[in-house]
């Protein structure tokens, strides 16, 4: 699950990105990823997706993120538009940019520890 949010955050990211780059692009809609829910997260880790498994090279081949819910959602009730149309509050991006950052740095900090305990368990008491 700390993969499949790392990747989450990395799309969000990617997104947030392309906001503060279209900041003068005439009717551009900011947008951004939906959020993830843990308890579904949880239930689809406990009871695994079936699908479709490429045993044949010409079999079409499934997504590998399968199970990860990263469409977009548009911006809504934005407080502020320029003349030009656009949405997008570089203000705003900026701190979404910094929570998105923030939380990557927690994730990966808890991945750090997983490792830290798997190798202590491996180690033994000493």
């Amino acid at each position: 699950m700390l993969a499949k949010r790392m990747d989450w955050l990395g799309q969000r990211q990617k997104v947030l990105a392309q906001n503060i780059a279209n900041a003068d692009t005439p009717d551009f809609v900011p947008h951004d990823l939906k959020p993830q829910q843990f308890r579904r997260m949880v239930e689809r880790q406990a009871m695994p997706l079936m699908g479709p498994e490429t045993t044949q090279p010409g079999h079409i081949q499934t997504s590998s993120s399968r199970g990860v819910d990263l469409r977009s959602a548009e911006q809504k009730n934005g407080y502020e538009m320029a003349p030009s149309g656009n949405a997008v509050i570089i203000e705003e991006q900026l701190v979404k940019v910094a929570q998105t950052q923030n939380d990557y740095n927690a994730i990966t900090n808890l991945y750090r520890k997983q490792v830290a305990m798997m190798k202590m368990a491996l180690r033994g008491r000493q």
